[in-house]
């Protein structure tokens, strides 16, 4: 029998922006009472076992805000409650519900480690690309792009060929299969906020916001005033949570291990095809995730500082000279602690360059993708993308989603 041996670091997660990583799932009035500036969620399921048929009624066309008064005076108001969170306004529910954060049976949320193994992924996959014939995959890109409009599935595939020369052939030889993320430690549900995430949009003007997105015939609409955007309500972990932990462990056996064929003994990685830049890729992995993180924040910043030049309201100047700063203070810090920690961007909203490798292979490529997929829903923007996903903290607090840091746990 082969034994598997692994190398196991545990690291701490410190939230440098508020971090949201959703589910299918949607909440709503039926979930959340509004009052005096803070959304109170509460457990349905045993508020609705103590209601009487007038109470569920009431409870079915206009939500928990209808029965208020009777679940104030019952042991429901503190046992049914799961937190409460301040927020700058209060969301309309028929367009804005809230994305509740993944958790546990115990609504407790967690960072779950494909979530982080993903990001580790595309660092890596942009790591391998840095050193590889661009040219020549930049060709064979182009050719693969589909010339009539993409079915679902090849939608779902569009990378697919890409990620294979990257990694390997199938599941049984993909190099990322040496690496293991544990799910994070749970965090009290309690902890948990609630961000409305607004739509910065690049225009002729400089910066404005996304008021109601285009439907039909109907085109989108813009406004410089961010309390008039439409916003996405997300359940977020922020900088006020500490002491998440996480385990990343490294399976020695399949990186560096041996195998014996009668008396020849063979290498691992070189039955499974893992090429040795592969192996130092993976090994690396914390590197290649500074690495890639650090070209993001500086073009962020970049994108920000072009935005705020453009931009003549003075609001809307104010906020993007805030997100310049952001990038530039989180580009200086990677600068200073990548020897010491791990920076990524995860969760859902962190924008095309934390989730995609097509940068790198030009503008040409970048805009045929975006053209052959329908990426920017053939509005032509250039460049690509023009929005952006910012949580609004209350006032003229403004960031960017999904930044935390890794730092290892010294033993």
């Amino acid at each position: 029998m082969i034994k598997t041996l692994t190398c196991a670091r545990t690291f701490t997660v410190t939230f440098l922006s508020p971090v949201h990583i959703g589910t299918e799932e949607r909440l709503d009035e039926h979930d959340f009472v509004y009052e005096n500036g803070q959304l109170i969620r509460f457990r349905v399921t045993p508020i609705l076992e103590q209601m009487d048929d007038e109470q569920l009624s009431q409870f079915v066309e206009n939500g928990l805000e209808a029965v208020m008064d009777w679940l104030r005076q019952t042991e429901l108001w503190q046992r049914a409650k799961v937190y409460q969170s301040p927020v700058t306004r209060q969301p309309n529910w028929r367009s804005e519900p809230i994305r509740p954060f993944i958790a546990d049976p115990l609504l407790r949320p967690y960072l779950p480690g494909t979530e982080i193994k993903g990001a580790i992924r595309t660092a890596v996959a942009w790591w391998l690309l840095r050193q590889k014939n661009l040219a020549a995959l930049r060709q064979k890109l182009l050719q693969r792009l589909p010339q009539h409009q993409p079915s679902r599935r090849e939608l779902v595939q569009a990378g697919q060929w890409l990620e294979q020369s990257l990694f390997g052939s199938d599941p049984n030889h993909d190099i990322l299969r040496s690496l293991r993320v544990q799910d994070s430690t749970p965090v009290e549900p309690e902890r948990l906020k609630v961000f409305p995430v607004i739509v910065a949009v690049r225009t002729n003007k400089g910066l404005q916001w996304l008021q109601s997105p285009r439907g039909g015939e109907r085109r989108s609409r813009y406004t410089d005033d961010h309390r008039q955007a439409v916003a996405n309500f997300c359940e977020c972990l922020d900088g006020s949570v500490s002491g998440v932990k996480l385990t990343v462990a490294s399976d020695t056996f399949l990186s560096d291990g041996e195998i014996e064929r009668g008396e020849v003994k063979l290498s691992v990685p070189e039955e499974l095809g893992w090429e040795e830049t592969k192996r130092q890729a993976v090994a690396n992995w914390e590197t290649a995730c500074n690495e890639l993180a650090k070209e993001v924040a500086e073009s962020e910043r970049n994108w920000w500082k072009e935005v705020k030049d453009a931009t003549h309201d003075i609001g809307a100047k104010t906020v993007a000279a805030r997100m310049e700063q952001f990038y530039d203070e989180l580009s200086n810090r990677i600068k200073a602690e990548s020897d010491e920690a791990v920076f990524l961007n995860i969760g859902w909203g962190g924008g095309w360059r934390t989730k995609t490798v097509v940068e790198l292979f030009g503008d040409e490529a970048v805009q045929e993708v975006v053209s052959r997929y329908r990426l920017d829903r053939g509005s032509h923007s250039r460049p690509f993308p023009k929005t952006r996903k910012v949580a609004w903290r209350g006032s003229n607090d403004f960031v960017p989603l999904g930044w935390l840091k890794l730092s290892p746990v010294v033993r």
